[in-house]
């Protein structure tokens, strides 16, 4: 069935994206931060250095920063240095270096349960799901840790997503459970949930958790996906009176969106114009994460990762010096560049959602019809049927 064949693009390019975030355009700025001498503890300098290149996603670099930082450095800084060496291999591809790196840190550092969920993405990446599922199930088990309980739920929520694709429903349920109300995937686990009961044929219980889905989280993406199946799984329980009144709702829904997207494209055009960018920056993050949108997640990254370059090369020697003034000043002019393009593409996402929200919205309608003739039994009725009085 088509929805079936949805859930399983779903579920790859979900997998996908907990494994770590699209690359941004490359950043000029990167290799002349990595080449300019700053004044301090040299093993100390170039963590900051890597820490700072990686938030800009510039890997290559970021490599090299913490390829300079040897053995003999303090634990912590040489632990964090590799896992993210690692977590830079992975974002480019380089799997068989990062599971590499990742293996030479010890179970007994303050950073292994993010180490543990590295190496199920690179397990995952290489073909090793069986080895994954074991470093996520160890990873879920941090969850009393204030530190580590939103990677245990994320450890949960992939391992939940894993078993469904392998049609381990049982499993798949217990992993989507144990993701809580209070936490930021909450809303992944009731769409993970309501699939899976979905796949099960078990439609009252994805109608549950599909209608909790859409009430509580009305702007996230996974209630514009399971919107249009609602109406569905009911008309699977004959229950057609329900089906009509969801299509309804589903109408309502996508008229609310509507009016949403339109607001937020006021916005975005009047801090586009003002370059407003403390308040920008808040509402352009927003509107990301409503259209799921990877490549303005990872622009505003970039934007996040000069911002703190800037903040500290001002702070790295008592005297700034020509070169250091220069960096700040291509730093500022890329991010106000990174904006611009920012904009164009919210917008952009903004108008071809409401295109789509308006397809979706026509393609409801046409299942109201539908549900409509379901409603009556699908009998024709009398003055339908035509008599040749000849």
């Amino acid at each position: 069935m088509a929805y079936k064949r949805n859930l399983s693009a779903i579920i790859i390019i979900f997998i996908t994206l907990l494994a770590g975030l699209t690359h941004a355009e490359p950043n000029d700025a990167a290799s002349q931060f990595l080449a300019l001498p700053v004044e301090g503890d040299p093993y100390r300098v170039w963590f900051d250095k890597g820490k700072i290149l990686y938030s800009q996603t510039a890997y290559k670099e970021a490599v090299e920063a913490f390829s300079k930082i040897g053995k003999d450095a303090p634990p912590e800084i040489l632990d964090e240095s590799l896992y993210l060496t690692a977590n830079s291999m992975l974002e480019t591809g380089n799997y068989d270096d990062a599971g590499s790196y990742v293996n030479t840190i010890s179970n007994k550092s303050r950073i292994y349960p993010f180490v543990l969920y590295t190496k199920a993405m690179v397990n995952l990446k290489t073909g090793d799901e069986k080895i994954a599922i074991d470093n996520l199930e160890e990873v879920s088990k941090y969850v009393k840790s204030a530190q580590t309980e939103h990677l245990a739920h994320r450890a949960n929520l992939t391992l939940g997503f894993i078993y469904l694709e392998k049609e381990g429903y049982t499993d798949a349920i217990k992993y989507f459970s144990a993701v809580p109300k209070e936490s930021p995937f909450h809303d992944k686990a009731l769409f993970g949930l309501g699939w899976t009961y979905a796949r099960m044929g078990r439609w009252v219980r994805s109608i549950v958790f599909w209608e909790e889905l859409s009430s509580s989280y009305p702007d996230s993406p996974y209630s514009r996906e399971v919107v249009p199946y609602l109406g569905y799984a009911y008309t699977k329980l004959n229950a057609y009176g329900k089906a009509i009144e969801q299509n309804g709702s589903s109408l309502t829904y996508y008229r609310n969106m509507t009016a949403k997207l339109s607001d937020l494209k006021k916005e975005v055009q009047n801090i586009s114009r003002n370059k407003s960018q403390n308040q920008s920056i808040d509402k352009l993050a927003r509107i990301a994460a409503l259209l799921g949108d990877k490549e303005l997640s990872a622009g505003l990254r970039l934007y996040a990762g000069l911002v703190t370059m800037e903040e500290y090369l001002g702070q790295a020697s008592p005297g700034i010096s020509y070169e250091i003034e220069s960096l700040i000043n291509t730093s500022k002019k890329k991010r106000d560049d990174i904006l611009d393009d920012i904009y164009k593409k919210a917008l952009a996402g903004l108008e071809h959602l409401q295109e789509q929200i308006l397809e979706s919205s026509i393609d409801t309608t046409l299942e109201m019809v539908k549900n409509l003739r379901l409603e009556g039994g699908g009998q024709i009725s009398n003055d339908m049927i035509f008599v040749d009085h000849d």
